[in-house]
C-alpha cells in the first residue's frame, strides 16, 4: 500500500480537530492552520504551520518511502544559525524542540500506520531513518498536542514561540511569504466563524495591530470597487496575536 504525504496530513488535520473539539469543554478557541505543502512557503517554512492561542507549531511531514534529502539540508541549515545564535539566544534549542516537529510514517500490513515523530532539532543525522515507528505514536501526538494547545502559556513563551517562526522563515532570505491565511474561530458549542488574512505571516501581529490591519484592508477594497461603504464586518470577534 501507498502512503502519499498529503494524506497523512489529512487524516492528522482531521484527527486535531476531533482531539480539540472533545477537550474543548467551554469557550472559544481562535486557531489559524496553514498546509503549505507544495506552496511557495514550503521551502521556508514547512508542511504545517499553526497558531493557537498561546501555541505556535511548525511540522513537516515525511513518508518512510520518500528518499529526498531536502530536510536533511535544510536540518543542517538551521542548525547552523542556530549555533550563531546560541549566545544571544541561549533558549533557542528548547524553544525549537518545543514548536517545530518532523513527523514520519508508514503503512503496516494490517493496515495501521506506524510513525516517528520527534523535534526537528533531532530528527537527522547517521541512522535517524532507521530508529523504530510506532503504531500508537501518531494518535498519541494529536492527542498530546491538543492538550498542549489548551494550556494556558507564559507571554514570554508565546513570544519566544513567534519569534522562533521569524527565525526559521528569514534563515531562507528575507522576502516576504506569498501565502495568505484563513483565522478560525471554533466554539464548544460547534460553531465556526472564518476570517482572512493577508499574509499568514500577520499572525505576529498583536490583537489591536490585525484589527487595525484588517480595517484598513476592507476600506481600501471598498474604495478599489467603488461600492457604498456597508457596515463594516466584526473584526474584533476573530482573536489573533501574542496572547
Amino acid at each position: 500500500m501507498k502512503l502519499y504525504e498529503n494524506v497523512v496530513i489529512g487524516n492528522f488535520l482531521y484527527g486535531l480537530g476531533f482531539a480539540l473539539g472533545s477537550q474543548l469543554r467551554s469557550g472559544q478557541l481562535p486557531s489559524m492552520v496553514n498546509l503549505l505543502q507544495q506552496t511557495p512557503d514550503d521551502k521556508r517554512l514547512g508542511d504545517l504551520l499553526m497558531a493557537f492561542p498561546g501555541t505556535v507549531r511548525l511540522i513537516e511531514f515525511k513518508t518512510e518511502a520518500n528518499k529526498s534529502k531536502k530536510e536533511a539540508g535544510r536540518h543542517q541549515f538551521l542548525s547552523r544559525i542556530f549555533s550563531e545564535k546560541l549566545d544571544e539566544l541561549p533558549d533557542l534549542p528548547g524553544t525549537s524542540r518545543r514548536v517545530h516537529w518532523y513527523i514520519e510514517t508508514a503503512p503496516l500490513p494490517s493496515a495501521a500506520l506506524s510513525a516517528r515523530i520527534e523535534p526537528y532539532l533531532d530528527a537527522f543525522g547517521e541512522g535517524a531513518r532507521q530508529r523504530p515507528k510506532s503504531s500508537e505514536r501518531f494518535q498519541n501526538f494529536i492527542e498530546e498536542l491538543a492538550a498542549g494547545i489548551l494550556q494556558r502559556r507564559s507571554a514570554e513563551i508565546t513570544r519566544a514561540e513567534r519569534d522562533y517562526i521569524d527565525l526559521v522563515r528569514l534563515a531562507q532570505g528575507p522576502e516576504e511569504t506569498g501565502t495568505g491565511g484563513l483565522v478560525l474561530v471554533a466554539g464548544s458549542g460547534g460553531g465556526l466563524h472564518f476570517a482572512a488574512l493577508q499574509d499568514l505571516m500577520d499572525l505576529n501581529l498583536s490583537h489591536k495591530q490585525w484589527i487595525e490591519y484588517s480595517q484598513e484592508r476592507y476600506l481600501s477594497l471598498q474604495r478599489e470597487m467603488k461600492q457604498p461603504d456597508h457596515e463594516m464586518p466584526d473584526l474584533k470577534r476573530p482573536t489573533l496575536g501574542r496572547y
